[in-house]
């Protein structure tokens, strides 16, 4: 009969043994699983059980650790629509982030703070096709603020698999052709910048006015995300 560790105890007892309380008597072979994941420089790690906010981190793709935030405060005059960058994605210097292939969205908090006189809405997407004169933006959430003139607060958790900004696996509303995304004109980005052309893959922020008058409004937007090489 087969033995463990060089003892007399045979290996179908020590199984036995196993269903009930473990004692120093017990001889058995003390085994641990290991699980590594590739982080964003190509870096094999070790994967902690539970992450600091509390889920596994098997729940994360690869532990989205780029977040960025946008707080813009907006001014409209009548049926304006302006555009705005939240993730460039070919920009690795003012973005944190290191891969252009693709972005990948985990969580996104949005909050919207309308003043008196502003009607409109805010939507968030995702741009394709961009070209010297137009370019394709797929909403991944739309806010319509005609009807409320109150704080509003979303919180956007799209799980362990995230959000891939792809029409390949995202099947969203497109506008096609909006010439608010051109490859030659800047957007104004989370610094206040307006540096920051259009491109494939980028995330982006369309305020429309719908007001009668100017209006104004406070948008803040925080995205937990990761870049791919290929989306």
């Amino acid at each position: 009969m087969s033995t463990l560790n060089n003892s007399s105890t045979p290996v179908n007892q020590v199984i036995n043994e196993l269903d009930s309380t473990l004692t120093g008597d017990v001889e058995v072979i003390n085994t641990r699983t290991v699980v590594k994941g590739e982080d964003q420089n190509a870096t094999y790690n070790d994967i902690s059980a539970v992450s600091i906010n509390g889920k596994t981190s098997l729940y994360t793709v690869n532990g989205f650790t780029n977040t960025d935030s946008i707080h813009l405060d907006v001014s409209l005059a009548t049926t304006t629509t302006t555009a705005y960058m939240l993730v460039d994605l070919s920009d690795t210097t003012n973005w944190n982030h290191t891969k252009t292939g693709g972005i990948v969205i985990e969580y996104i908090i949005l909050e919207v703070d309308p003043g008196s006189t502003f009607s409109g809405q805010v939507k968030l997407g995702y741009l394709s096709n961009v070209d010297a004169t137009n370019g394709d933006v797929t909403t991944i959430f739309n806010v319509d603020m005609r009807r409320s003139a109150s704080l509003l607060v979303e919180n956007l958790n799209f799980g362990s698999h995230g959000l891939r900004c792809s029409s390949n696996t995202h099947f969203g509303p497109t506008e096609s052709d909006s010439t608010l995304f051109q490859t030659d004109v800047n957007l104004e980005g989370p610094d206040g910048n307006s540096s920051y052309p259009s491109g494939d893959g980028d995330v982006v922020m369309i305020i429309s006015g719908a007001n009668t008058g100017n209006g104004a409004v406070n948008v803040s937007v925080t995205i937990g995300y990761e870049t791919v090489d290929s989306i």
